[in-house]
């Protein structure tokens, strides 16, 4: 264990060992009794009221029965003790979940798509994807019951679902679609309510990053109690939270334009490998550099083209006054386009790193009996969502945006009018970060679920019916962003022969002066133009907006209990049948479908001169609309036969299956399955297997979505003959547009998944528990995009033509930068997984107290992934992905907690284990290299004292928490691409620092 941890540990248990005299009547063994509870990993437990519950891993309710698939149970009070912000931050702590998104967790995002609060991924299998658009293939349950999406993309934020009043939460770490269906191809998250909960609890907190960023806060309460002399029962349940978010430069490191870049400047390649000279390649591998800038452009301006060809002015850069200067190219590097210092631009690092954010959640239900047999309850939940946060610069980014400025426009200098001959000819302008307004998104989700619902028994069986149905609508509003076709005609500017004042040349032509009412002229040659000429820039920037809804109803009945008694026991069942309807209807004023068309884009941009084809609505934040629904019918078949008990050597034997038929209106019928068998040999081990397929069906938005644009920096490799000259790809590594538009004939993903292992419950040890589970899973016809790098890598690997990636590139000329990239979802990859998971737990009483030991770690095998037939297959186990987009896979995983309760003090220490990885860019034809590719392990270390003052039936609990304890830096993994992210794996590392949470909780 590492250093720190112990010293950790021993501080935290020395400030409990001083109070403890004063409390030593504290029954410890009662204590301890309570806190096995707790711990309870088995696959069965007990409600409050003693009654059997059903765990995740089965619909099949047997006392003492326990599935063959693997089960983690949580309590919500064990988790929040290390993570008072909320449960879903703490289960991303635990080494099950890899690369979720959560707050703090989220990256610059370029691709439109709303992925916020917390989405948990089990086993990373969300990822890796081209076009991530959040983990989608972990299952969410909330009580047993589908919650249905949170966002239009289809993904489920947690943070909507009632923290206060959860009892435990159950992690199925295996496949489960015969037993729940579709998107469980991970495994299942359920939240389980504590729907017998009599009282008021409730929360206050607060809290903030050590260097003063990151303030939070949180208010939350619940109240139950029952009616009608006990037939009736209800909860209510109101929460807010709030984070003040973060910037980048909040952190030194993420202020020195730290970025991958190749480290030979002049790489000449020698050998016969084509990319050796490549940045990463062979002869010029990876190397950190600092003040990393793109050459293709200055902040203020740059001149980057002109129709006259040689014109002097042509790559210089524009100063404030309107005189140009040569532009400086700082100091070479390996990388072609970058430079370190001098001219060029990047991302400011001025921007959101923690995009503040507040929640509003609420909940309601009532319960009641209608007979002995028979309850009835609705349900209710609602959430709010509000953010805030700066996007980018307003930029004018070649070759994805420029202007361009024609002779006799008033605001060029007499020297720049002077190069231009005639009246057509122009300079081409690109415009950075000249000191205008950032633009600021503000977003906000509004989601609810109402569920309706019988449930009873009938002799030896129990059954239920359920009607629910959710909706979520998601808008969005990018204030500040150029409004290109007001853009394009206030940057055509003149002077009005008959006043002699500067007017848009549109203004001056009959046909087009009403449609351009209101333009204003706009000067992008003296610097910041929202200064230069205000009231230009007010009319050339607007508003992006799009709102979308998204909507589920679905029904449920369910049947369970015991068929027939044979001499090992009854034989157990569960059947139901379900029905979903989904519908999504996205409304947009930035219609992207006009880069998909030449005359549609000529008439987006009616009497326009100097419109580059790539120019959308907006500069950035074009979702194109989306329409579409669905219905999904199903039935399922679950039972459990025990084959011997109470035999030597067989204390128990039983097998169970389930099967489960799937009809879906867009892509048809497919079918579930899994056998499982559990064995106890002796008391104190069973053993366990489980073999299933499972699926996970398309979704609306990737089945419907309208085009949504987005851009990204690639390499556009060139192709040269043998003197030099280009033949395909212009060699430039610059910005390209991108468009993303769903595909209608996808098809269901497929998986199968293994699983083997054992748990022990010693007798002779007791408190002790330890289960560990092999897992193995492989998805086919994995749903994903290629990225726009590996498009234009596969066309030039294919010499320019032949292959399917070359028709997704648009070019004016075969060696101009691609004005588009079009990227398609398809069912073209697959995915395989394999590793082991170790669950152990340790409850005793020590001194006059109470000590709990809880363990989880995971051990990665394997995780290969492939994008298409034919690609290089990508080995992520053991790597930290290098990219805009970042990943992580460390071979070893874990959290240890361990909490010490002595009387009314209790002390939690939290260690969180991230093994050593090496840096990688995972499926490129050839191997990528980095000077250094080795990132040691971390430790974070997390610290929770509490101090709990005993009031009538209830309890008041002050406590406070110090997340990463030790203030672990990250290590320094910055991209490829300069200021796109903070220089780390934003998906794996804390990057906040040392962090102080204190508060109270109570309990009546």
């Amino acid at each position: 264990m590492a250093p720190h941890f112990i010293s950790a540990f021993v501080a935290g248990v020395s400030l409990i060992a001083l109070a403890a005299p004063a409390y030593a009547q504290q029954d410890a063994a009662a204590q301890d009794a309570k806190s096995q509870a707790s711990a309870e990993t088995s696959d069965s437990t007990k409600s409050a009221n003693g009654g059997d519950i059903v765990v995740t891993g089965s619909r099949i309710v047997r006392n003492g029965y326990t599935a063959p698939t693997p089960v983690t149970v949580a309590t919500a009070e064990d988790l929040v003790k290390t993570t008072p912000s909320s449960i879903s931050d703490a289960l991303n702590k635990l080494p099950q979940f890899t690369n979720s998104l959560s707050p703090s967790k989220s990256a610059l995002n370029f691709s439109n798509a709303p992925i916020h609060g917390n989405v948990l991924n089990l086993r990373g299998l969300g990822t890796p994807s081209a076009n991530p658009k959040g983990p989608l293939r972990t299952l969410v349950l909330f009580d047993g019951m589908r919650v249905s999406p949170t966002e239009y993309v289809g993904t489920v934020d947690t943070n909507v679902l009632p923290q206060l009043l959860m009892q435990r939460v159950d992690v199925v770490t295996g496949g489960a679609s015969a037993q729940w269906g579709s998107d469980a191809v991970a495994g299942v998250v359920n939240f389980v309510l504590d729907k017998n909960f009599t009282g008021i609890k409730g929360v206050a907190q607060a809290g903030v990053a050590q260097r003063g960023y990151a303030g939070n806060q949180r208010l939350g309460a619940a109240y139950g109690t029952d009616f009608t002399g006990g037939r009736g029962h209800l909860l209510l349940s109101g929460e807010y939270s709030n984070n003040d978010g973060m910037q980048r430069n909040d952190r030194d490191f993420a202020t020195k334009g730290y970025t991958y870049v190749g480290s030979v400047i002049g790489c000449v390649n020698t050998t016969t490998i084509p990319t050796a000279c490549n940045p990463g390649g062979q002869l010029n591998p990876y190397t950190i550099g600092s003040d990393i800038r793109i050459s293709a452009l200055a902040p203020s301006g740059r001149i980057v083209a002109s129709s006259v060809t040689g014109n002097p002015f042509v790559g210089q850069v524009i100063n404030s006054d309107g005189s140009t200067r040569p532009f400086n190219t700082g100091t070479a590097v390996g990388t072609t386009g970058f430079q370190s210092g001098g001219d060029g631009y990047t991302i400011p690092n001025d921007g959101t790193a923690i995009s503040p954010m507040k929640t509003y959640q609420a909940f309601g239900r009532a319960s009641y009996k209608l007979t002995d047999d028979i309850t009835a309850y609705v349900q209710g939940t609602w959430s709010r969502t509000d953010m805030r946060y700066v996007t980018q610069v307003n930029g004018l980014v070649p070759s994805s945006e420029y202007v361009q400025i024609y002779k006799g426009n008033p605001y060029l200098s007499s020297a720049l009018d002077a190069s231009l001959p005639t009246t057509n000819d122009y300079l081409r302008v690109g415009q950075y970060d000249a000191g205008q307004p950032k633009p600021v998104a503000k977003e906000r989700t509004d989601y609810w679920m109402a569920t309706a619902g019988l449930n009873g028994t009938l002799g030896r069986f129990n059954w239920s019916a359920t009607y629910s149905h959710g909706s979520s609508t998601h808008t969005m509003a990018n204030s500040g962003l150029y409004d290109n076709n007001k853009l394009y005609a206030a940057v055509d500017a003149v002077v009005d022969p008959s006043t002699g004042q500067v007017t848009c040349r549109v203004l001056l032509d009959p046909t087009l002066a009403s449609q351009y009412a209101g333009c204003k002229p706009l000067d992008v040659l003296h610097g910041d133009p929202s200064k230069s000429t205000p009231e230009g820039y007010a009319y050339a920037t607007g508003t992006s907006r799009y709102r979308a809804t998204i909507r589920q109803d679905a029904f449920a009945i369910n049947l369970s209990g015991s068929l027939f008694d044979l001499p090992a026991g009854p034989v157990d069942f569960a059947v139901g049948g379900e029905y979903r309807h989904q519908s999504l209807n996205l409304t947009s004023n930035a219609d992207t479908t006009i880069l998909l068309s030449t005359a549609d884009h000529d008439s987006y941009f009616n009497g326009l001169r100097g419109v580059p084809p790539t120019a959308s609505a907006f500069w950035l934040t074009n979702v194109g609309p989306a329409n579409g629904k669905l219905n999904v019918k199903e039935g399922y078949i679950e039972i459990g036969v025990p084959i011997l008990k109470d035999k030597p050597f067989f204390r128990e034997l039983g097998i169970n299956g389930a099967g489960r038929i799937t009809d879906y209106s867009t892509s048809g019928t497919v079918k579930t399955w899994k056998v499982g068998a559990t064995w106890k040999p002796v008391d104190d081990l069973l053993l366990r297997a489980n073999l299933s397929r499972d699926i996970r069906a398309p979704n609306l938005f990737e089945l419907y979505a309208g085009p949504q644009s987005g851009i990204g920096i690639v390499n556009d490799i060139a192709i040269k003959d043998p003197n030099g000259n280009l033949i395909y790809g212009s060699g430039l590594n610059q910005n390209v547009n991108t468009v993303t538009v769903g595909n209608p004939d996808l098809k269901p993903e497929k998986a199968k998944t293994l699983t083997i292992g054992g748990v022990v419950t010693p007798s002779f040890f007791r408190g002790f528990s330890l289960s560990v589970d092999y897992y193995r899973i492989k998805v086919d016809n994995l749903i994903d995009s290629l990225s726009a790098q590996q498009i234009i890598t596969n066309c030039y690997q294919a010499g320019g033509s032949g292959v399917a990636e070359c028709g997704y590139i648009s070019r004016q000329t075969a060696t101009s930068l691609p004005s588009l990239i079009t990227l398609l979802p398809r069912n073209i990859a697959f995915l395989k997984t394999a590793g082991l998971d170790i669950d152990a737990s340790y409850r005793t009483p020590l001194g006059n107290g109470a000590l709990g030991v809880r363990l989880y770690a995971n051990y990665l095998f394997k995780f290969d992934s492939q994008q298409y037939a034919g690609a290089p297959i990508a080995h992520y186990a053991g790597v930290s992905v290098v990219g805009s987009n970042p990943a992580g896979y460390p071979r070893w995983r874990g959290n240890l907690t361990i909490d010490y309760s002595n009387g009314p003090f209790g002390v939690t220490i939290g260690e969180q284990y991230i093994g050593k990885m090496r840096l990688d860019i995972p499926g490129q034809t050839t191997k990528v290299y980095f000077v250094d590719d080795h990132v040691k392990p971390v430790w974070y270390t997390d610290l929770a004292i509490r101090f709990t003052v005993p009031h009538g039936n209830g309890n008041f609990e002050l406590f406070g928490n110090i997340n990463n304890l030790f203030d672990k830096k990250p290590p320094l993994i910055p991209g490829t691409v300069p200021g796109v992210n903070l220089p780390t794996n934003i998906a794996v590392y804390d990057f906040i620092g040392r962090a102080f949470t204190a508060g109270a909780r109570f309990k009546f």
